[in-house]
């Protein structure tokens, strides 16, 4: 079984979120909140609108996603995840921004060397997903690392969390 999120996560109050009207956002802890990325979102996209030239094609980062996480973070703190595993091993991607800038990333790991894209790391105890979750100022407690700490372990597919 396998696990595929991409979500753009962020800091402050929702209601003061430059979001498009009426996407569906989830809390997931006391100060950040998550868009998933469903088809509705990609379907209310602007398609030519590039949120970051500095993400490699081939990637799984969409820039008309990156474009809404960029704006979204002109007043606040935005990451914007990729996260896939097939029966453990897997690939994330992320990057980060606050107030307009770009924070972090684009970074992109993977687990075992046959999933290298150019421009991945090999995941080595640490992935992009938890750098860029901690560039958003999470950090891991009780033992589990900044995906768990946040909650993101809670359902396999991003849809899910909208049932």
């Amino acid at each position: 079984m396998g696990t595929r999120i991409e979500a753009i996560i962020f800091d402050g109050d929702p209601k003061t979120a430059a979001l498009l009207a009426g996407l569906p956002t989830v809390a997931m802890t006391e100060r950040l909140t998550m868009l998933p990325v469903t088809e509705e979102v990609l379907c209310r996209l602007d398609p030519g609108a590039i949120g970051d030239e500095h993400i490699p094609d081939g990637w799984n980062l969409r820039r008309d996603v990156a474009a809404l996480a960029r704006a979204l973070s002109r007043d606040r703190g935005v990451l914007y995840l990729f996260s896939e595993t097939w029966a453990g091993p897997g690939v994330k991607e992320s990057m980060a921004w606050r107030q307009g800038q770009l924070l972090y990333g684009p970074s992109g790991t993977c687990d075992i060397e046959a999933d290298l894209e150019p421009g991945y790391q090999l995941a080595l105890g640490d992935d992009a997903v938890n750098a860029g979750l901690r560039a958003l100022g999470v950090r891991a407690i009780d033992g589990r690392d900044e995906y768990a700490t946040v909650g993101l372990d809670k359902h396999r597919m991003g849809e899910d969390w909208l049932s």
